[in-house]
């Protein structure tokens, strides 16, 4: 089943409608959540999701540059044996030391 997404209330920034088809289990669950008055349409439950994925990348985000701060100061210390932060930065998929 298909929905166009639109803007919630609230919502000053533009909005792309976009149409998108979901398995039924996810318009199931999305259509429950507006049943039990959680959300006005299901649109909004798309909404909602999309912007907890985007928080949830932001958080992700500013963790992986905490390590690597925290990785180049741990080499600025020259405490560490030869090697130890560049096996850390690749075990977390992060670019070699500069």
């Amino acid at each position: 089943m298909g929905y166009c997404l639109g803007i919630i209330e609230g919502n000053t920034a533009m909005a792309k409608p976009i149409t998108t088809t979901l398995p039924d289990d996810l318009v199931r669950f999305a259509e429950a959540q507006v049943a039990a008055g959680r959300f006005a349409r299901v649109e909004d439950v798309i909404e909602a999701g999309v912007e907890a994925l985007r928080k949830r990348q932001e958080r992700c985000d500013a963790k992986a540059q905490a390590l690597a701060a925290a990785l180049e100061e741990g080499e600025r210390s020259g405490v560490a044996e030869d090697g130890v932060f560049d096996r850390v930065r690749a075990r977390h998929g992060l670019s070699p030391a500069r």
